[in-house]
């Protein structure tokens, strides 16, 4: 059994408080509109939810993705196509973005939430009942070429690049077709795929 020893604890604990609860109270002592949220910061919705975006377009989302981190769905309303995707994390939606809008169509972007709809006037009714940021994804495909683009590729090009000269055979496209089964990329608007090389 160990000697009596003296209350130290006891002894140290109501300074502690007392410090404790002074700090508190300096902390609260400071200008009182710097603790006040401001009034945009008070009046910001919470993330949408899947539920949420499908009550605000008028549709039954079929869900695809359904992960703690990503939950992601398409439905159709009023005849436009949406596709919508919730996120736990502002990185997840950033990495999502940053792998769709390459893609192109456009994006109608929120807190932790995303949906795309092949015109921004898919978009704007549904900006106006949930907010949001409108933004469009890259030009891309034949339809987008610049004018002045070559018609074929240089000669030292690799092989597996479109090339219709004299001696060279025109590249096989199921190289870059992309594999069989379900759209390996993130859902995104507009009805675009990926370009293709042109034979």
């Amino acid at each position: 059994m160990l000697p009596d020893q003296p209350r130290t604890g006891a002894r140290h604990l109501v300074p502690c408080a007392a410090v404790l609860l002074l700090s508190l109270l300096c902390g609260a002592c400071g200008d009182a509109e710097q603790q006040a949220p401001s009034p945009a910061a008070a009046a910001r919705p919470a993330p949408a939810t899947l539920e949420r975006i499908e009550a605000a377009l008028g549709c039954r989302a079929e869900v695809t993705v359904d992960a703690d981190e990503l939950r992601e769905g398409g439905c159709e309303a009023a005849g436009q196509s949406y596709r919508m995707a919730t996120f736990a994390a502002d990185e997840g939606r950033r990495a999502w973005l940053a792998e769709s809008l390459p893609y192109g169509g456009t994006y109608l972007v929120g807190d932790l939430w995303v949906v795309t709809a092949p015109s921004p006037d898919a978009l704007t009714p549904l900006r106006d009942r949930l907010g949001g940021t409108l933004r469009s994804g890259a030009s891309h495909g034949p339809e987008h070429a610049p004018t002045d683009a070559p018609e074929h590729a240089p000669s030292d090009a690799p092989e597996h690049a479109s090339t219709d000269g004299p001696g060279h055979a025109p590249s096989d496209a199921s190289e870059d077709a992309p594999p069989d089964g379900p759209d390996p990329t993130p859902g995104h608007g507009g009805g675009h795929e990926p370009s293709r090389p042109r034979n």
